[in-house]
């Protein structure tokens, strides 16, 4: 018969390591090792990871680290590159977005999500390998934390204007809240929730180690000092004090979602926890969540108020509160539960009781406010639950028009405006799995939804087969509470397209796959037996990696000194810049239509509308390359080219006002340049499509059901001023000064002073024609007190033929 193979201990192994002599490659093991601390410490102090540049300069740290791992476990003469199913879905991954990549409507984009999928899976890899024992483990869980206490602090600083970080403190309808390093209060919320987890987590692991040592049911060196330590337990305060900021930050970030995850994952956490865990975990988290609540409230509307000196006073009496607690747990334990230990019915009883009574004090207190549950059920305030379904339901479009690999990388932001049934802007999907259904279609979707089960699956066999470890059983099912706070959030929110929150995310995973496969096990082979290849490849693909990301960071970095040169008036070596800027990253549009600007500024036309035309090629969805071209077009006098790019415009963005705007505008300028060139017949032409916009516009609006007028986010689909203001010029051209003077007083009654000068310099242009001098001075008077350059341009205006 044969035996079952028994699991590795992590904490048994932890012990034993203290004994062993230390690896000859220790030193490697800690370079890399702390390669990974820093690369999950850092990424929330650079705006969460979350735009293209910080995450090609991360990839080739991160694949520096990988390498070096790789190093360390080939030394170790473990050659295995892929071990469990996990490994093959997370290498998966960036394999299906490199293969949809290749059929991607945006290669750009696509190009940049391939680079944050080859980051995870390195993270992924790298923290799998590297874990070794317990010890490993905790040292990563404290650089999270305590990372995560300094994004926490860095956003009460910025509402105190101590430090400024954009839109890390905004102040809404509904008041102040908390965006931090994030810059989005939501993916701060899931963020610190997870974290806050994983800071009890540690609490409770330094009390049972305190309960332990004055148990003596660990090894003591019998010094008083020693003892004495353990009686105080000073991490179980430094804990303490830290889970309060955290969730005074998380209460403050005033995330709705976030929140309402939080509380369902919270009490997940608890069912999972020993008996007596249970039982001080939820009476800390009930005492540092009451006081966060009041604390972060005042302190918020002292912000505002700028009273920031006696806001820190409040965080400070905050601080001290959370210490009397911990003092008053720390009690209750020692002399009240320890006791309890020869009967688990008492815990089970108590932590039923208090739950009980929670309930009933939570009860009382909505039946005496009632106008609490009437907004929370109100359609305003689910009005962006609401708005998720609508996502997903474009998403679902998007995906059955490309089912198999999808649009490429970035092909929600750079296609979604097609699919809206109304108006809204949103450049992510808010939910991860549709959005990976979007860009990599039912291949990728199936590829995430592998890897969540995967690891699922992982963590119930870890937490069965730890029956008899429950420290090692508390750690897997804080990961796997992590995921569900992580996972559960991003199904309705764009979470993981901040890279920082989603290298917590897969490091979960990758220290999950290490406590299956810790590093320690890997028995060593003589220095003879190594095989090479696998050492090559790995460096040849470290290589590739990092010289690719290389070349787009550095693209980046020469696009940001173009951007330099043209605002200090040097266009010559701005061009410059552009053009090493897209030599590096051929794929990038914006970088072509700046090039197009700046060239046809320079006179030189053909090679403005090469550019251009290549920017709407690689973007051929999206409306803002397509205008692009069409206003280069005009600028270069290719007419026929304009028209029938302008034409194409109003289906990228049917419901966007601004589409008919350009579409307006555009034809306008046409009209006019073949009136002056003679060409009546194609400037009536012209003029009319600019004077028939308000038609289309009528025609979309009536299209739009009841609901999708609620669900509205964004400027109205309506004939607006400046609508208004481009079909009093085209009229005026065409001769119909009636309806040209009517449109244009519309345009005059708008606050937007640039419109009302315009139109009160053409209602004076026809007052001149007509005459009516005086009013056409009073007019011009009033049109030179809004905006003086504009009047400039007024003899211009006047050389206008008219049909």
């Amino acid at each position: 018969m044969v035996a079952k193979k028994k699991k590795p201990d992590l904490h048994k192994d932890h012990q034993q390591n203290q004994t062993k002599p230390k690896d000859q490659f220790e030193a490697l093991h800690q370079v890399a090792f702390w390669g990974l601390a820093a690369l999950l410490f850092f990424p929330p102090y650079f705006r969460g990871l979350f735009f293209a540049p910080e995450q090609e300069k991360a990839l080739i740290f991160t694949t520096l680290v990988f390498w070096l791992a790789f190093l360390w476990r080939w030394l170790q003469n473990d050659h295995k590159f892929l071990r469990g199913p996990l490994d093959w879905f997370a290498l998966a991954l960036p394999v299906v977005y490199i293969i949809s990549s290749f059929t991607a409507v945006n290669k750009g984009l696509a190009i940049d999500e391939v680079v944050k999928n080859i980051l995870y899976f390195l993270t992924y890899w790298s923290a799998s390998r590297l874990i070794r024992n317990q010890e490993d483990i905790h040292k990563l869980l404290h650089v999270i934390y305590i990372s995560a206490i300094g994004v926490a602090l860095a956003g009460m600083a910025t509402a105190m204007e101590i430090i400024h970080i954009k839109d890390g403190f905004n102040v809404s309808h509904v008041g102040g809240f908390i965006s931090s390093t994030f810059q989005y209060h939501n993916a701060l919320a899931a963020y610190l929730g997870a974290v806050v987890l994983i800071g009890f987590y540690l609490w409770n692991y330094s009390m049972q180690r305190q309960h332990n040592e004055l148990a003596g049911l660990t090894n003591l060196t019998g010094q008083k000092a020693y003892t004495t330590m353990s009686r105080i337990n000073p991490l179980g305060y430094l804990y303490a004090c830290g889970n309060f900021l955290l969730l005074a930050v998380l209460l403050g970030s005033k995330s709705r979602g976030g929140l309402l995850v939080f509380g369902l994952v919270f009490v997940i956490y608890l069912l999972g926890t020993e008996n007596k865990r249970k039982i001080v975990t939820l009476l800390l988290i009930g005492f540092l969540g009451v006081i966060s609540n009041i604390v972060i409230n005042k302190f918020i509307t002292l912000a505002q108020d700028k009273q920031y000196d006696i806001a820190w006073l409040w965080v400070l009496g905050g601080l001290l509160i959370a210490i009397s607690g911990q003092i008053f747990i720390t009690m209750l334990e020692r002399h009240v539960i320890s006791r309890w230990s020869g009967n688990p019915r008492k815990y089970i009883i108590s932590f039923t009781a208090i739950i009980i009574v929670t309930l009933l004090v939570a009860g009382v207190w909505l039946t005496g406010k009632p106008q609490v549950l009437e907004k929370a059920t109100s359609f305003e305030y689910l009005w962006t639950a609401y708005q998720r379904l609508y996502y997903m339901e474009s998403s679902i479009d998007m995906i059955q028009e490309r089912p198999l690999l999808g649009w490429g990388g970035g092909g929600w932001k750079e296609a979604y405006e097609s699919y809206l049934s109304y108006r809204y802007t949103t450049r992510e999907a808010h939910s991860y799995p549709f959005q990976v259904g979007v860009e990599t279609g039912i291949v990728g979707m199936i590829t995430v939804i592998g890897i969540w089960l995967s690891f699922l699956l992982l963590v119930i066999r870890q937490y069965r087969e730890s029956k008899d470890n429950p420290l090692r059983r508390q750690l897997v099912w804080l990961f796997g509470v992590t995921f569900l706070m992580i996972g559960g959030h991003a199904l309705i929110d764009f979470d993981l397209s901040l890279s920082a929150l989603a290298l917590v995310l897969w490091s979960i995973f990758g220290i999950s796959a290490a406590l299956a496969y810790p590093a320690g096990i890997v028995e060593r082979k003589k220095q003879m037996n190594l095989n090479y290849a696998p050492l090559g490849i790995s460096t040849i693909a470290m290589l590739l990696i990092m010289i690719c990301s290389a070349f787009l960071a550095q693209a980046a970095s020469f696009a940001n000194q173009a951007s330099t040169y043209f605002r200090t008036n040097k266009p010559v070596a701005g061009v410059e810049y552009l053009e090493k800027a897209k030599a590096y990253n051929p794929f990038k549009s914006n970088y072509r239509i700046s090039l197009s600007q700046a060239y046809m500024g320079e006179g030189e036309k053909t090679k403005a509308l090469e550019e251009a035309k290549s920017a709407a090629n690689l973007s051929r969805y999206n409306f803002g390359p397509r205008i692009n071209y069409v206003q280069i077009a005009i600028a270069a006098g290719n007419n026929e080219l304009a028209t029938s790019e302008l034409e194409k415009t109003l289906e990228l963005a049917p419901n966007n006002i601004e589409t008919y705007e350009q579409y307006a505008i555009n034809y306008l300028n046409l009209g006019i340049n073949e009136l002056t060139t003679g060409n009546k017949d194609i400037a009536s032409a012209y003029l009319n499509k600019a004077v028939t916009v308000t038609e289309l516009i009528t025609r979309q609006a009536n299209s739009l059901s009841d609901i999708d007028k609620k669900m509205w986010s964004g400027p109205l689909l309506e004939v607006n001023e400046k609508i208004q203001l481009i079909t009093g010029q085209a009229n005026y051209c065409l001769g119909n000064f009636n309806e040209s003077q009517e449109s244009l007083q519309q345009a005059h009654q708008t606050n937007n002073n640039y419109v009302k000068a315009q139109a009160l310099l053409w209602l004076a242009l026809m007052e001149e024609k007509n005459g009516n001098l005086t009013e056409h001075k009073k007019l011009i008077d009033q049109a030179n007190s809004l905006n003086p350059e504009l009047t400039n341009n007024y003899s211009a205006l006047k050389n206008i033929p008219v049909l």
